[in-house]
């Protein structure tokens, strides 16, 4: 049973659907610390419940962090904030590694000296880089292609390091595959929310290289599952893949998004390739299974008309 926790970026796209489930639960009482530098358009702090605590403040602030974790006897924290564009920690990679490394820390002390029982971190499957084993086991070697990935596999260190010291009890990393779902900001989307940002306009998707590699998309619904899992383990620490396990080449979402639009006399246009862009990527899920009990129940077909149904769609 969770009680006590504690969402960093509570008012982000992960966030405020974690924020939404947990506020289900009677029991628990939620407070959110976050900065509103990427909160999600559906998060509006003067309606929270009177349950939840929102403090507007910065992780690097170590001050902060400690008396807020103090005052609200926190269990749980699930570390969600961070700086998350790939192109931008490369245009500007100090400002992500000072935000996600020295936040992380920041975050991670102030734990350790409240008794804070577990650490949730949200770490991604960037931290792979081009991955030669597919799917890519927790085991694959740690290769990152960019300063947002390379941020992650440091924090996770960080949560370790904390956990194989003493200082916490039980430290999780989860590392996210491809999140889509309702809410998820175009500007730091991925490429399911870019689709359907163009295709709602009724403009053709845009898809960057050849469209053949693969990537592993999974519903917030099922990330907010897992988030939940690891929140209520006991004794288990170490990083979890967090995806289906199952691949889809990003031609194949173009035409099954055109088609779910309707749009079929669209054709998508292909442009060069991007820097950072992983090739292929999908995720040995096992460990999750497991070791956590969990497992992705939402197709990509039901997430794909779930979308469609947020959005007006656009005339022919």
């Amino acid at each position: 049973m969770l009680t006590n926790i504690l969402i960093t970026g509570g008012a982000g796209f992960v966030g405020h659907h974690l924020v939404r489930r947990l506020s289900e639960d009677d029991n628990c009482k939620i407070s959110i610390i976050d900065n509103l530098s990427n909160s999600t358009k559906n998060f509006d702090v003067k309606h929270l419940s009177s349950k939840i605590n929102f403090y507007k403040e910065d992780l690097r602030n170590r001050d902060a962090m400690f008396d807020i974790i103090k005052r609200e006897s926190i269990d749980v924290c699930v570390h969600l904030a961070a700086k998350i564009s790939v192109k931008d920690s490369i245009v500007n990679p100090f400002e992500t590694v000072d935000v996600n490394v020295n936040g992380t820390i920041s975050l991670l002390e102030a734990c350790a000296r409240n008794d804070v029982k577990s650490f949730i971190f949200a770490s991604s499957a960037a931290v792979y880089g081009n991955a030669n084993i597919l799917p890519i086991p927790e085991s694959h070697v740690l290769e990152p292609l960019s300063p947002y990935g390379a941020s992650k596999v440091s924090g996770e260190a960080l949560v370790s390091s904390y956990k194989g010291s003493g200082k916490i009890k039980n430290g999780i990393s989860l590392r996210f595959f491809n999140i889509y779902g309702e809410g998820q900001s175009p500007q730091y989307a991925g490429v399911i929310t870019k689709f359907v940002e163009r295709l709602s306009k009724g403009l053709p998707p845009v898809i960057f290289g050849t469209g053949e590699q693969t990537r592993d998309f999974i519903s917030v619904n099922d990330v907010v599952k897992a988030v939940m899992k690891a929140a209520q383990a006991d004794d288990i620490s170490g990083s979890f893949n967090i995806g289906t396990g199952r691949r889809i080449t990003v031609n194949e979402l173009a035409r099954k998004m055109i088609e779910t639009f309707k749009l079929d006399h669209l054709t998508p246009i292909h442009e060069d390739v991007r820097i950072g862009d992983l090739l292929h990527g999908y995720a040995d899920v096992a460990k999750a299974t497991e070791t956590l009990g969990f497992s992705a129940t939402e197709s990509i077909d039901t997430g794909l008309e779930q979308m469609r149904g947020w959005i007006s769609t656009p005339q022919k």
